[in-house]
């Protein structure tokens, strides 16, 4: 019996270390999809022979434009407060970046010239902290979901596809990331509310949760003992992920869980907070909890 349970363990820790140790998205990654973040590069693949058209789906119009070289040629139409870009050269792997003054903020286009699959030939952005009124009918209209109805596992396999993808994050264009950073101590551990993905089609929050046990005891703490609060109110929580109760964490290991709020018509702008339980509760050693 313990030779199994020790064989699920390994395998398991394996995959959450593998996961913790994975690269995370730089910072253009991560602004590649549908949001644009003040000084956070956004990356844009452009194809020679071929133009690309940028929509910035704000009120506020581009004040001004700096393009670094000619690299490309980019025309702004006030009017569609689109941008449209065309490569200037052949050669592939050139790259500029393209910086837009929009109110007292500026955002930055990096544009890649490629040849390959990763050309875009439409992007269209929202300002980060712009609460589109399309975005807000779009919840309006989403029914509340079962528990069942949710496929958490295949829903997680997006956010990570998308972090590490940018064609494919493009090609989501009802998700939207929020890094939170939110980091708690707990039993001599610092528990992290690091990231709210929000899937506007479906009224879905995913947050990203992630701590490592700094200390020289095993820990207990299920994914059912975390919580969710907005300005002190518990927000129900339909589905976790890893779903498997009662993971003991050993010295030095690490936990990722998922934690995903439906229905509620939320946003990623509110302020989230994580609950944790009492720590006098939730620690123990091997051969036994204490209470």
């Amino acid at each position: 019996m313990r030779s199994r349970f020790n064989l699920r363990r390994s395998r398991f820790l394996l995959a959450v270390m593998l996961g913790a140790l994975w690269p995370r998205p730089s910072p253009a990654a991560s602004a590649s999809g549908s949001e644009l973040r003040p000084g956070e590069p956004a990356e844009i693949y452009v194809a020679p022979g071929r133009a690309t058209t940028v929509q910035l789906q704000t009120q506020q119009k581009v004040a001004a434009i700096s393009l670094a070289s000619p690299v490309v040629t980019c025309q702004y139409d006030k009017a569609l407060n689109q941008l449209e870009i065309t490569p200037a050269t052949r050669a592939e792997g050139a790259e500029t970046n393209l910086n837009l003054r929009i109110g007292a903020n500026v955002y930055i286009l990096l544009v890649k010239v490629v040849s390959d699959v990763r050309a875009q030939f439409l992007r269209s952005f929202v300002l980060a902290g712009e609460s589109s009124a399309d975005e807000e009918a779009e919840l309006a209209q989403v029914r509340p979901l079962a528990p069942a109805d949710i496929d958490l596992v295949g829903v997680v396999k997006t956010i990570e596809r998308a972090e590490s993808d940018p064609v494919y994050r493009a090609a989501q264009p009802a998700l939207r990331f929020e890094p939170l950073d939110r980091v708690y101590q707990w039993n001599g551990c610092l528990v992290t509310l690091a990231e709210a993905a929000q899937f506007l089609d479906r009224d879905l929050l995913v947050f990203r949760v992630q701590w490592a046990n700094r200390t020289d005891q095993a820990l207990y703490l299920d994914p059912s003992q975390y919580g969710l609060t907005i300005g002190g109110r518990r927000i129900p929580i339909i589905a976790r992920y890893p779903p498997v109760p009662g993971a003991v964490i050993f010295p030095g290991q690490w936990e990722l869980v998922y934690l995903a709020v439906q229905g509620y018509r939320l946003s990623r702008h509110n302020d989230w907070s994580l609950a944790l339980p009492p720590e006098a509760e939730a620690v123990a050693r091997l051969g036994g909890f204490s209470p």
